[in-house]
């Protein structure tokens, strides 16, 4: 039956489930890794409000019985500095932060960059954090060296209580292994938590998130945000619209600059440029997605760890990734070449060589089952 695989990121206790690790690195899934990896490119804030928001008059929200306000109530806000402000909504949770927006024009200035500069935080969150790929058939003792902090050897040994089960309602008793404790302990990727749904539908419990589409690669506002933002004036409303019917992720990633792949721990790079061209021969996309192959197939092909050797993929070391346990991150040229010295290595052909590998077993099995299926 094979095994599956599990990618965790031990700094941040989240677990992403990956199945069959041919599937995953075949069908294209791996390139959900680079949201996870890619540094955003955060949006500039400025604490200069618009001409005429000065003077902060605060007009409650229309209701049923009052669709049109008559009253204007003073605010204290108004004697708070534009930079105080700022630090009001640094200090708010994202959704905290849409909402103060909504109370009147000068907070709107101020609030709704500040809302999409929040977004980033949800952004390259596994970027410079420990990441591993285990196998399920993965001996307890079988990690690699220097994996682990003390706190978590610790965790490790002691293993997990009697009651402890994972999502999938299955329970695990006595000194468990690194494996069984994530996928008790760990949460999913919040940025990927909408990544397998198709349709948006309110959720029980997720209804105030901020949710994100993985297949579309937008961010959108759930509706109960939405109706709140229905008494802005036209201009601010149209802004919210435009965010909601499709704010793209990309536009958090420079389009004119290349991207790199950086290993941390080695101070090994991978260029995204030479990578996309040893497969393709049209010009290579801009922003860190690369299609397929691209930094996902890259970062899947070197960070994987397992007892059980790979049967049937003719790469010797797959299952004992020379990168299992590193740092990892996306970043642009400009910000590698401002981070970086002579030492570090250019290790792109041999990347390109290990996904080679690994593609030509794809056509191999794809010509074998016409073969036994025709």
């Amino acid at each position: 039956m094979g095994q599956y695989w599990y990618i965790l990121s031990l700094g941040n206790d989240e677990i992403l489930y990956c199945g069959k690790l041919e599937e995953f690195m075949w069908n294209n899934e791996a390139d959900c890794l680079v949201e996870l990896f890619a540094v955003p490119v955060k949006p500039s804030l400025s604490c200069e409000t618009k001409p005429g928001y000065d003077n902060l008059e605060i007009e409650p929200l229309p209701t049923k019985a009052n669709l049109t306000p008559t009253c204007k109530i003073q605010s204290r806000l108004t004697s708070i500095p534009d930079e105080l402000l700022l630090e009001v909504f640094r200090h708010l949770d994202i959704v905290s932060c849409f909402r103060l927006s909504l109370v009147s024009k000068r907070l709107w200035s101020i609030g709704w960059p500040f809302f999409r500069h929040k977004i980033t935080e949800f952004m390259g969150t596994w970027a410079g954090v420990r990441t591993i790929c285990l196998g399920d058939d993965c001996e307890p003792s079988d990690l690699p060296a220097g994996l682990l902090t003390t706190e978590e050897e610790d965790a490790v040994n002691e293993g997990l209580d009697s009651d402890e089960e994972n999502s999938d309602g299955d329970s695990f008793s006595g000194k468990g292994n690194l494996l069984d404790i994530a996928r008790c302990r760990f949460r999913k990727p919040k940025f990927l938590e909408e990544h397998y749904r198709m349709f948006y539908r309110p959720v029980p419990g997720e209804d105030e998130d901020l949710l994100f589409s993985g297949r579309s690669q937008t961010w959108r506002l759930p509706r109960t945000l939405l109706s709140e933002a229905r008494h802005l004036p036209k201009s601010e409303l149209s802004q919210v619209y435009r965010f909601a019917s499709g704010n793209k992720v990309t536009d958090y990633y420079p389009k004119a600059e290349s991207w790199y792949l950086r290993n941390l721990t080695t101070t090994e790079f991978v260029q995204g440029d030479r990578l996309y061209a040893a497969f393709h021969r049209s010009r290579p996309p801009s922003g860190p997605h690369l299609g397929y192959p691209g930094f996902g197939e890259a970062i899947m092909c070197r960070i994987c760890w397992s007892t059980c050797s790979l049967l049937g993929i003719p790469f010797a070391g797959l299952n004992r990734g020379a990168w299992a346990g590193h740092r990892l991150e996306i970043c642009t040229e400009k910000y590698h070449a401002s981070n970086s010295n002579d030492t570090w290595k250019d290790v792109t052909s041999e990347i390109v060589h290990e996904i080679s590998v690994v593609l030509e077993l794809q056509v191999q099995t794809a010509k074998r089952k016409r073969i036994e299926d025709p």
